[in-house]
């Protein structure tokens, strides 16, 4: 005798939504303090010597930001997968110029106080940050050309992290004092360090679990 296999309905607000609206939301505000103005170019002066770079860094930027979140957007809900590649590969393509191009702005006397030498801390955070972005969107890609999508999964959802620290950089800097922890090395380190370590725990967390409470609720 067959059991008939039941349906089981997913509830209607999930933490992974919840996580996603909220990415949308902040990045959006963020968007509109920082990439908006440049598209308007009303802050040339701001960034005079450098800011075509600057432009090129903030159409990236834009395709990283939305582009991945729409991208785990696909993949949490399997709602038009057909377009997962595309907009991957995009993602990929844009991200790399954008990290690669975030270095070059950093590397270069821009926005760096008056007699500061080239490797300041916060230039080595960001540096690190570009970096960290090139090497999880480099595993993602090679796991995916592996056909190892759980290990592709991961790695997508660890860059794109990396991308919304950002984010949570230019917003959380808003608050007063916050810039100034640590003598002002700190944040500059916690704000895109802390959101990886606490991504890290939630795709470990299940590994770490309990095998037999795990597999009943296979």
């Amino acid at each position: 005798m067959s059991t008939p296999i039941k349906t089981i309905t997913p509830p209607r607000f999930s933490v992974a939504y919840t996580l996603l609206a909220m990415g949308f939301i902040s990045s959006a505000a963020a968007w509109l303090l920082i990439a908006e103005p440049v598209l308007m170019f009303s802050n040339v002066e701001k960034h005079a010597g450098h800011f075509p770079l600057v432009f090129l860094h903030m159409l990236a930027g834009t395709l990283m930001l939305f582009l991945g979140l729409a991208n785990l957007y696909v993949g949490t809900t399997g709602k038009h997968f057909k377009y997962h590649k595309l907009i991957g590969r995009i993602y990929l393509i844009g991200g790399t110029i954008g990290a690669s191009v975030a270095i070059v702005i950093t590397l270069s006397s821009a926005h760096k106080p008056s007699g500061a030498g080239t490797f300041t801390n916060g230039t080595v955070s960001l540096i690190s940050l570009a970096t960290a972005w090139l090497i999880a969107a480099g595993m993602a890609y090679r796991a995916v050309k592996n056909m190892r999508y759980d290990s592709h999964q991961d790695w997508m959802i660890r860059s794109y992290v990396l991308v919304w620290s950002f984010v949570f950089c230019r917003i959380v800097s808003r608050i007063p004092g916050v810039e100034e922890l640590g003598g002002g090395s700190a944040f500059i380190w916690l704000s895109w360090v802390g959101p990886l370590i606490i991504c890290e725990l939630a795709l470990q967390w299940r590994d770490g679990g309990n095998l037999t409470k795990l597999n009943k609720t296979i």
